[in-house]
């Protein structure tokens, strides 16, 4: 009926693409304008459940090879044409290893990602370190933002250390003397994109893969977050 009505002149209204396999039929039926996602529904209902599968099995994998033992951080990494491919699989990640849940407002806007009471988790709170792509960063501000308020109070839990990672080495830090202690969403300076690690590598501008290690650190150390717009860190 789209496609009959667009023939005649008609309006379509768009939709949210994507994949039948992925997304459900909710992308079904074709033939509309379609648009990649909204970035206010960000992660989608099968994206968080995606997202905590990963997780659940980034947790067994190192338990297998650890004694059975969590570990205390994980880096995550967000990219901005990933993001959009998978409703926000990466950022379903996150939450489900800080133990975390979306809440959302009626109109299915996401409003807060939730601490789930530790009784519920069943496990510590896993500490995340992401490293988010330029896109990332300046598509998807809204979510960057419900993160940092999120790792935010999980610092602040009155929680033991040993079930809260991110208190445990939001305490250490602030111990050493770090300005923000529970900042965990790290990117490019703003309004800069990539990590030069590819222009050293192509200009040759380099000896030890050390310094390509140096020079990504470099790139990447720049905090995003509630009135934070790239904050050098070291």
């Amino acid at each position: 009926s789209s496609l009959v009505t667009g023939l005649d002149g008609g309006y379509v209204a768009p939709k949210p693409g994507g994949d039948v396999l992925r997304d459900g039929l909710g992308v079904l039926p074709t033939g509309r304008n379609t648009y990649a996602l909204d970035p206010y529904r960000m992660p989608s209902k099968s994206a968080f459940r995606r997202g905590a599968l990963a997780a659940e099995r980034v947790l067994d994998q190192h338990r297998a090879a650890k004694g059975g033992a969590y570990p205390e951080t994980v880096a995550v990494t967000m990219w901005g044409l990933d993001a959009i491919k998978t409703k926000g699989e990466s950022v379903a990640m996150a939450l489900a290893l800080v133990g975390a849940t979306v809440v959302s407002e009626g109109t299915g806007r996401v409003a807060r990602f939730e601490l789930m009471p530790l009784q519920e988790l069943g496990r510590p709170r896993v500490d995340v370190l992401a490293s988010l792509s330029g896109i990332f960063r300046d598509t998807f501000e809204n979510v960057v933002l419900l993160l940092d308020d999120l790792f935010e109070r999980a610092a602040a839990a009155d929680e033991p250390v040993e079930m809260n990672y991110v208190r445990k080495h939001a305490l250490d830090l602030e111990a050493q003397g770090a300005e923000r202690p529970a900042a965990r969403l790290f990117s490019n300076p703003a309004g800069d994109y990539g990590s030069m690690v590819n222009e050293r590598v192509g200009s040759g501008e380099w000896d030890e893969s050390s310094s390509l290690g140096d020079t990504w650190a470099s790139r990447n150390a720049f905090s995003y977050g509630r009135g934070e717009r790239g904050e050098q860190r070291t």
